[in-house]
């Protein structure tokens, strides 16, 4: 990088960017991360339309009843492989660098076929609950939620899928079904029903939510059983279920402890307000989440590069790395954010009359993503040294202390309590495990650490 044409004031900034690039470690995640966050802001434009046009075509009614239980299906579907989307990450690598390859096919097929066992497991349990249930859920509420059910088992396997895909390095097999055919697919059926018999309804957009997950599901099989099939040796498979399962459970405890801390305020809000008021903060968090896909990105090819680090014991270079890392996450990051902020009111503006009502709630919650990215991916960091039950620990408590939240100020103060509430908690979570890295692992995750000293060092 040629930083000598840069005006004065932001030549430092570009020697400080060059000065991150000879890092080899980071410049290789960087220059990987760029087509990850390309899928990302393809998939996060795709999404945010697909959002838009469901809400304009569906009135907030009928889309906050839509938002409310596809939040369920993304809490269920990610929570039910039982941390076999992440394990794959660890086994796959493994075994190919090892050329175990009859412990390559029994991992890739029983992983699969467990994870199958459990969705439709869990489906099947979670409609009889439902139907036990009925008279105290709102009725509104009960046959989308048995489509959502039936829709777990699907995206759960594509969540398998994903990480099976990652491990194996095909980014692009890995992100782009889940993130751009599947919102473009939903929106397609949505607007056939449109079409063909008016408004849709929840309960319509539901199925067409669940033909979409299941198409997409099929295809990306197809695709990936082919590539593993080019690129893994034919072998006779050999099952260590009880190993991967032992590895695979801590992590599924992770997952979805900070799933439950990040979707608390949408499932408890269904108890307090109306289908409508959840379309308008469903909408908010999917702008809010536009901030994430840098850190997504990052993190996507960041993280075997703890782990190799840390075996290595690397550990200046691993803080290097770290620190480099949150850099490059946290100022891109700020950046979105005050965009967003900026155009805020319109952007709610598109998804309808009264939408803009929630612009309030996006501040707060922005707090929570700009906390998280000033430290970067701590709990990836902690989940690929060993330490995951640390992160478990603080996962549970800050879920704990958003659901006491949410449950004492929705109902004073409708979305922005939920908003807050989630913000307070992340904000909790994110100091306690970088804490949790400095005392075990030595490492100083925050975005300012060392600034003191680099500002005197320059001056």
């Amino acid at each position: 990088m040629n930083v000598n044409a840069l005006p004065r004031p932001l030549r430092r900034i570009g020697e400080a960017v060059a000065a991150r690039l000879d890092d080899g470690h980071l410049a290789g995640v960087v220059r990987g991360a760029a087509f990850v966050m390309g899928i990302r802001i393809v998939g996060a434009a795709i999404a945010l339309l697909s959002q838009v046009l469901l809400a304009r075509w569906m009135g907030a009614y009928e889309y906050g009843i839509f938002a409310y239980v596809w939040v369920w299906v993304i809490v269920l579907g990610i929570v039910v492989p039982m941390g076999f989307g992440t394990s794959v990450l660890r086994f796959v690598p493994e075994y190919r660098a090892k050329a175990k390859w009859r412990r390559m096919a029994g991992m890739l097929t029983a992983s699969f076929y467990i994870v199958l066992a459990l969705g439709l497991a869990t489906a099947f349990a979670g409609v009889a609950v439902l139907w036990a249930a009925r008279g105290h859920i709102e009725s509104y509420y009960v046959l989308p939620l048995v489509v959502a059910l039936l829709c777990v088992p699907a995206f759960a396997l594509m969540d398998w899928q994903e990480g099976a895909a990652r491990a194996f390095g095909w980014v692009n097999l890995a992100y782009i079904p889940s993130y751009v055919v599947r919102p473009l697919a939903i929106v397609a059926f949505a607007g056939a029903i449109l079409l063909f018999s008016g408004t849709p309804t929840g309960l319509q957009v539901m199925f067409a939510a669940l033909a979409a997950t299941v198409l997409t599901l099929i295809g990306q099989r197809i695709f990936l059983m082919r590539r593993v099939a080019r690129t893994v040796p034919r072998a006779k498979p050999v099952f260590h279920v009880r190993h991967w399962v032992a590895v695979s459970a801590p992590l599924v405890l992770v997952e979805g402890l900070f799933l439950v801390l990040i979707n608390t305020d949408i499932v408890l809000l269904g108890y307090f307000v109306h289908p409508d008021e959840i379309g308008v903060y469903f909408a908010v968090t999917r702008i809010a989440n536009l901030m994430a896909f840098i850190c997504f990105a990052l993190s996507a090819l960041a993280v075997p590069k703890f782990a190799e680090l840390h075996a290595a014991g690397k550990r200046d270079e691993l803080q290097t790395f770290m620190h480099g890392v949150i850099q490059w996450i946290f100022w891109p990051t700020l950046a979105a954010g005050l965009f967003l902020l900026a155009i805020g009111e319109f952007a709610l503006g598109l998804f309808g009359e009264g939408f803009a009502a929630g612009y309030p709630v996006l501040w707060l919650l922005m707090l929570g993503f700009l906390a998280r990215a000033a430290t970067g991916p701590i709990e990836y960091l902690l989940n690929m040294t060993g330490n995951q039950n640390a992160t478990a620990i603080a996962y549970s408590c800050a879920a704990v202390l958003n659901v006491a939240l949410n449950l004492v100020l929705v109902p004073r103060f409708g979305l922005e309590g939920a908003a807050a509430s989630t913000a307070i908690s992340i904000v909790f979570a994110t100091a306690w495990l970088a804490v949790i890295v400095r005392r075990r692992l030595g490492i100083t995750a925050f975005v300012f650490a060392g600034f003191r000293h680099r500002l005197f060092a320059t001056a």
